[in-house]
């Protein structure tokens, strides 16, 4: 990262709950930005993640949220695996009145924990520890533009309160053509994952924000990537926080895992 450069957002790809255990080329990359954004000294980061749905946008707004272990049938160890992570009570609250005064139906979840969609990633970002979290919702009927344009409205709130954006989902996921019953990785991949992830790398190296959050009517097997777009709503979210002036963009090592489960991350930077 040029030294007068800040990351500003990040789109994590957090795969299945077993990334925690099995970093690889990914979580270490992860490992390698984590340090950039302590030496950046960021206060909070600003989550979405497609394991929490609601109605309408929630915040949590708990010191510390309980981890929450929302799959089933996958290792024990990852049971067992309870990490810290902090929330920041008062920045939820301005989070809060700042989506509204935006004309966005939000509430506070006190009683909200992390999903595994905040807590994987966070394991590789920080595994000494790091800042504190803000965890906000999926609404159900969340659309890629929709989502880019709450990025949008939050992307000055992050940088006045040097928070973070952070979109965690998966660059593709299509459950139906993953090999969950074999080793995660090394499986050759179908040929739409490579043109879908091209494609994506393609709009962002030519600041195309609009192609990605259109990238349901644009992109080659967009739907076939993402039968369900949960996971793929998360990158317009940071792209949206992401994209106001000038914006540098960086691609993080991809693997493959499950068959088909595309672990490609970015970064997003702005001047500093």
């Amino acid at each position: 990262m040029p030294h007068n450069t800040a990351i500003s957002a990040l789109f994590i790809s957090h795969g299945a709950p077993t990334f925690a255990l099995e970093p690889g080329a990914p979580g270490e990359a992860l490992e390698a930005v984590g340090q950039r954004l302590l030496t950046q000294h960021v206060r909070a980061l600003i989550v979405v993640s497609p394991h929490w749905r609601s109605q309408h946008l929630q915040v949590t707004t708990h010191a510390q949220p309980a981890i929450v272990h929302d799959f089933f049938g996958f290792p024990k160890a990852l049971y067992g695996l309870n990490p810290l992570i902090n929330g920041d009570p008062a920045l939820a609250l301005q989070l809060v009145e700042l989506l509204a005064l935006r004309g966005l139906p939000v509430e506070a979840a006190p009683q909200q924990g992390f999903d595994h969609g905040v807590w994987v990633p966070y394991l590789h970002l920080f595994p000494q520890g790091g800042p504190p979290v803000v965890q906000l919702s999926m609404p159900v009927d969340w659309t890629a533009r929709e989502a880019f344009a709450t990025g949008q409205a939050l992307s000055a709130f992050a940088h006045h309160h040097r928070a973070v954006v952070v979109g965690s989902g998966s660059l593709t996921h299509n459950f139906s053509d993953l090999n969950l019953g074999g080793t995660s990785q090394g499986k050759a991949a179908p040929t739409y994952v490579n043109e879908f992830t091209r494609w994506i790398g393609a709009q962002l190296e030519a600041r195309n924000s609009a192609g990605i959050a259109q990238a349901d009517q644009l992109a080659p097997n967009f739907h076939r990537a993402h039968p369900d777009d949960d996971h793929y709503l998360p990158l317009p979210f940071a792209v949206g926080a992401a994209a106001v002036g000038t914006w540098g963009f960086e691609e993080l090592p991809e693997d493959v895992r499950y068959g088909a489960l595309s672990m490609q991350s970015h970064v997003f930077t702005r001047p500093s």
